[in-house]
């Protein structure tokens, strides 16, 4: 047949087309049996990628108002520490004016115990003393 030189490299006319006819045939047999199968399961594979990503911007999204939520909870914690310490000192604070009241009561009643006591040992010593 025709064989012809190109760039100094013999070619075979003959293989030339038998090398076609047999690629030609291979891309057909892949496009059957291999091609179908790969677009279906890079499109599985696809479709599972953006399921993942739906997830993860819904978990993402879940994960936002879940720590908005514990914020929230966590100032309102705060507040309720904060007025509840108020509250105790101001109740501190009353429990210890009515124990200084109490004691300056106590001491009162001491003292004018005390001064009646000495009043009265006077009393009996100045009649025991004049009699």
């Amino acid at each position: 047949m025709g064989d012809f030189t190109l760039f100094g490299i013999p070619i075979s006319f003959g293989t030339m087309i038998y090398q076609a006819i047999i690629f030609t045939v291979l891309v057909f047999i892949l496009k059957k049996f291999v091609f179908k199968k790969l677009v279906n399961i890079l499109d599985t594979r696809k479709q599972h990628i953006e399921n993942q990503l739906q997830l993860t911007e819904k978990y993402k999204l879940d994960a936002q108002k879940n720590f908005e939520a514990s914020e929230a909870i966590l100032k309102q914690a705060r507040a309720d520490a904060r007025e509840m310490m108020k509250h105790n000192e101001n109740e501190a604070k009353l429990i210890i004016q009515d124990a200084k009241d109490k004691a300056k009561q106590i001491l009162k009643e001491a003292k004018e115990e005390a001064f009646l006591s000495r009043s009265r040992s006077l009393t009996q010593n100045g009649q025991i003393k004049g009699a």
